[in-house]
């Protein structure tokens, strides 16, 4: 084989080579472009018109228990988790259920006491806010924090943040009504006092008296 025709041989290969090694290329591109990524936390937030949110001590063994009333009179609570749109994330038990066990067999205790109710959709009209004692671990007569924010989520923007106080099992306390029109766009709050827990009880044993301990609420009241 002379020169020339070893020359043709190796153009050819080379030529083959590109081929292949373009190809792999676009199998990689493609297969890359297919890859679905993780949910993350703010997609599922994006899902959401409001947050309400109801914190307290994070290490504490109380049971708080956020209630939620819709314009049509539909209530969220650990009772129901779910009325139309509306959607209690999470019962929050206080540091009872903190421990959580991972895919190894390992606990962890991941310290947070929160309850977080959802509107995945709003109707026009008012909503109710209250927040029911449902324990307190141990006994105690001192008076603790919790805290209430209100979150629109599109635009993210709090509407608004309050902190009250409880002292005693079976506590309610009416922390605020807010309104919302039929785009979604928050209204203003005010702080009328309500008593849908009271309302909704079974038991008398379990009836308390309704103590207001709304302080320093904070966010855009609006034209209500």
């Amino acid at each position: 084989m002379d020169n020339k025709t070893r020359f043709k041989s190796l153009i050819s290969f080379l030529d083959l080579l590109w081929i292949l090694l373009a190809g792999f290329g676009a199998m990689f591109i493609i297969a890359f472009l297919l890859i679905q990524p993780p949910a993350k936390h703010a997609d599922i937030i994006k899902k959401a018109e409001y947050m309400i949110i109801l914190e307290w001590d994070k290490k504490s063994s109380d049971d708080i228990d956020l209630w939620v009333m819709n314009p049509k009179g539909g209530v969220v609570s650990f009772r129901g988790k779910s009325m139309g749109y509306m959607n209690l994330e999470k019962d929050d038990l206080g540091s009872k259920n903190d421990k959580v066990i991972d895919e190894y067999g390992v606990a962890h205790v991941l310290e947070i006491n929160r309850e977080v109710v959802t509107l995945r959709g709003v109707m026009k009209g008012e909503y109710k806010v209250m927040v029911h004692v449902y324990n307190r671990y141990p006994v105690s007569e001192t008076p603790e924090w919790f805290t209430i924010e209100i979150v629109k989520i599109n635009p993210y923007k709090q509407v608004y943040l309050s902190t009250g106080t409880y002292t005693f099992r079976g506590q309610e306390h009416s922390v605020v009504r807010f309104t919302v029109d039929a785009d979604a766009n928050f209204k203003g709050f005010n702080s009328l006092n309500t008593n849908f827990i009271n309302a909704s009880r079974t038991s008398p044993e379990e009836r308390a008296e309704d103590v207001i301990t709304n302080q320093g609420a904070q966010g855009y009241t609006g034209d209500y």
